[in-house]
Formats: structure tokens, C-alpha cells, sequence
């Protein structure tokens, strides 16, 4: 199974340094060719708990500079693609590259946090289908070979039906034909080491993991705190609240479904995961741009359009945005 992986962070470099260890036909496509230079030269060195450090040969792995994709002609189109890119990444000039890797049979997986770029991968592969992946796998890239497994997670995927793929489910495909594609992926991932899953609803999980990650993620960049740190008084446990109530809100207007206890979810999340930090706070002390203007700048943009007040919601994200 021919496999390419856009963007050589740290999932990019976990997924692909696991899959083209269990046997898979592994591509990377980095977005410079220093990176991909070091990748072949020096290989990946994988950190996982319990196993420690090891190297992947860079001879067990293709890897290319997307930006130099021209160099993509004559060489054969991939089986899946796996996008796990920051969704800020997503411009133009990278789907431009994609499109010229891709081939009529490539099934894209898509790994963003956030809404709005499976509607710009869809419409760059056109009828192509993608498939919208969440994970809870941790992983940090402490250089541009390495990268450390923090624990082991679950990934679901799944054809999204709202936020994309309108014209490929069933026209294209047919639902028989997305299980065995998703299936496929799955088993090869599970296979890797990874605990997978494949999603007969995928929105209802993208927008649980949209509310989660509008709530805990803003906070902890504003008060540069861990997560768990975000239940230490009742100020900030009624600021969760708040911001929860608002998502909510804003989902029973859209008419999206979500749990009924996701304050309880999202207070678990804050003690399952207490001593991390999260991906916003690392971009605001690292003085890299956020992904706000996706998580909590969508929901205050689905808010505005249907004339929903969620002045929680809104504050945050300009605060966060204007750091």
C-alpha cells in the first residue's frame, strides 16, 4: 500500500515513521528540502514510552520537498494521502501540491484541528474522496528527524457529511465503497501500533473535538497555564462553563448534535490531561501564529450568521488572536 504524508511534524513524522516500519510504501512531502534532505540522510529517530529511542532508516522511506513538486511528474500517484499539516499551512501553494501528487484513486485523510479546510482539500481534489481523521495520540517533534510518542491514543476516521465530501457521498463512491477504503486504512494503522477506528459519524466527533478545544485550548495560552490548571478556582470553572454553554448555543441553532454532557467531557479532559500543554499555549510562547481564527473564530462566525450573542466565545478569540 503506497501511502504519502504532507507535512513532516510531529504526527506526520509518527505516522509515518510507524507505518513505514510495519512494512508500508511510505512518502513524505516536506514543506522544505532541508528537512527532506536530513529525513533521508539521518532517518527518524522515534521515541515511544516503554520502548525508548530507535531509528528508522531513511532507506525504509521515500521523501520529497512538496514545494519542489514538480519533481512529483512520472512518479505513481499514492493510495492515501494523509494531510497532517497545521490547518494555517493550508494555502494555496500546498494545495496546489497536493493536487499534483494526487491521482484519480487517492483517498485523502485529513488530520487538522478546526473546521473549514476539509471544504478547501474537497474542493482542490474535487471528486476525489477525503476522509476527516480525529486523533488523541500524542506526539511532540523535537527536531526536524525526531519525534516522541507521549502516549498512545485512538484515531477515528470517517467521510464527513457537513463539513465536506457532499458530492462524493453516495454519488462517487457509494457507502459500501467508503467502508472498504476506510476499513483498509484502519487495519494498516492498527497494524502500525495504532488503536484505530472507523467513524459511521465523524461530524458529531469533529465538533466534540471543536467545543473541546474552543474551550480548553484559548484559556491556557491566555493564563499560560497546563491544562489541569484550568480547574483551580471556581473563577475559571465557571468561565468553562460559560464557554461551553455558549457552543452549545450555537450547535442547537445549526442544528449539529452533540452530547449532553459535554462539560463533564471537557472537565475530564482537563484532568486526564493535566500536565500538558496545550498546541495554542506552545504557538503563543513559541511566537507562532495560532489556530484560533479555525477553532474559536469558526464557532463566533457560525454564531454571527445566525444571530446567536456569544460574547464568551468572541472575547477569548480576539484576545487570543491579538497576542
Amino acid at each position: 500500500m503506497k501511502i504519502d504524508i504532507v507535512g513532516a511534524g510531529a504526527l506526520g513524522l509518527l505516522f509515518g515513521a510507524k507505518l513505514a516500519d510495519s512494512g508500508e510504501q511510505v512518502r513524505f512531502w516536506t514543506r522544505t528540502a532541508e528537512q527532506a534532505a536530513l529525513l533521508k540522510m539521518e532517518g527518524i529517530e522515534l521515541i515511544e514510552p516503554e520502548v525508548g529511542a530507535r531509528i528508522i532508516d531513511g532507506a525504509r522511506f521515500d521523501v520529497m520537498s512538496l514545494y519542489g513538486h514538480h519533481e512529483a511528474l512520472g512518479l505513481s500517484s499514492p493510495d492515501f494521502l494523509l494531510i497532517t499539516t497545521k490547518q494555517r499551512h493550508i494555502d494555496e501553494k500546498l494545495l496546489n501540491g497536493i493536487r499534483s501528487i494526487s491521482g484519480d484513486n487517492t483517498v485523502a485523510v485529513c488530520f487538522q484541528n478546526g473546521i473549514g479546510h476539509l471544504e478547501n482539500i474537497q474542493q482542490a481534489l474535487m471528486s476525489q474522496p477525503i476522509y476527516a481523521a480525529i486523533t488523541t495520540e500524542g506526539a511532540k517533534r523535537l527536531s526536524g528527524r525526531s519525534v516522541s510518542r507521549s502516549g498512545q491514543g485512538e484515531t477515528r476516521i470517517g467521510i464527513s457529511l457537513r463539513l465536506g465530501n457532499r458530492q462524493t457521498e453516495p454519488q462517487i463512491l457509494g457507502a459500501e465503497k467508503h467502508d472498504e477504503c476506510g476499513e483498509s486504512f484502519v487495519k494498516r494503522l492498527e497494524t502500525a501500533g495504532f488503536p484505530a477506528f472507523l467513524s459511521k459519524d465523524i461530524d458529531r466527533e469533529i465538533f466534540r473535538k471543536l467545543l473541546i478545544n474552543a474551550v480548553i485550548n484559548p484559556l491556557t495560552a491566555l493564563w499560560r497555564v497546563p491544562n489541569g490548571q484550568l480547574l483551580a478556582t471556581e473563577e475559571r470553572r465557571a468561565l468553562l462553563r460559560q464557554l461551553t454553554e455558549e457552543g452549545e448555543l450555537i450547535y442547537r441553532t445549526n442544528g449539529i448534535s452533540f452530547d449532553s454532557n459535554m462539560l463533564e467531557q471537557i472537565i475530564a479532559t482537563c484532568k486526564s490531561t493535566a500536565t500538558n500543554t496545550s498546541s495554542m499555549l506552545k504557538d503563543v510562547l513559541h511566537g507562532d501564529p495560532t489556530e484560533i481564527d479555525y477553532i474559536n473564530g469558526r464557532l463566533v462566525q457560525m454564531a454571527k450568521d445566525s444571530n446567536v450573542y456569544v460574547p464568551g466565545l468572541e472575547f477569548i478569540w480576539k484576545l487570543v488572536r491579538n497576542i
